[in-house]
């Protein structure tokens, strides 16, 4: 994708959306975790869409937690959408 092409993910600001908070309360997920997720995650390319639509995915075993993260690339960071988690693998 050409997105991660431009922006180094793992230095890069991330941001927020207001939806992001209000799941949190209902889906108990850390937003350390989020933000990690996005950093060093993989790419689920089924579920991504172009230009800048981009979902990761990254197995946290200290939580035995999944987390899966919807961003959108910018130019100068990138936007977490939302945020939903799965027990285990």
């Amino acid at each position: 994708m050409k997105c991660l092409e431009k922006l180094d993910r793992t230095t890069v600001e991330i941001t927020f959306d207001p939806h992001v908070f209000t799941r949190q309360l209902e889906r108990n997920f850390d937003l350390d975790f989020v933000e990690e997720t996005v950093r060093t995650g993989m790419v689920v390319n089924d579920k991504c869409a172009e230009p800048n639509k981009v979902c990761f995915q990254k197995y946290h075993g200290k939580k035995k937690n999944t987390y899966f993260v919807v961003a959108l690339f910018y130019e100068n960071f990138i936007e977490v959408k939302t945020t939903w988690l799965t027990k285990g693998k």
